[in-house]
């Protein structure tokens, strides 16, 4: 079932490249927060993940399909690449996040700071 309104609300322009929002699935683990982004057709050379002042920023340029030229019909209005911007929690870690690209999904983990990890207080 097509949504025009949801298809408008992915599309982001950005210095004349056309980004797709992609789907994003987040994972709560003990002591950390886990993120699968699907980034179907993205190298690995064309991925850039950032994080500035607690937003994340994961773009991701898909690799030239070379079956039809960028002004065929088929083509116009198809999004060049994906982009996703997060605000993150400050009780993340930023420093221990790491990122692994496998078959066209980034997996981000992002691991919470070790003073607001729960932790048992003895009584003596």
């Amino acid at each position: 079932k097509h949504h025009p309104s949801r298809t408008l609300d992915v599309h982001h322009k950005e210095q004349n490249t056309t980004y797709l929002r992609p789907s994003c699935l987040v994972k709560k683990k003990e002591g950390s927060i886990q993120l699968a982004i699907a980034l179907p057709g993205v190298p690995r050379d064309n991925l850039t993940v950032s994080l500035e002042k607690s937003i994340l920023t994961v773009t991701g340029k898909r690799a030239p399909a070379g079956l039809h030229p960028p002004e065929d019909p088929l083509t116009i209005g198809t999004p060049e690449g994906y982009q996703l911007k997060t605000q993150l929690n400050h009780d993340l870690d930023s420093e221990a996040m790491s990122a692994h690209l496998e078959n066209g999904v980034l997996t981000l983990v992002l691991p919470e700071k070790e003073s607001v990890k729960r932790r048992k207080i003895p009584i003596h």
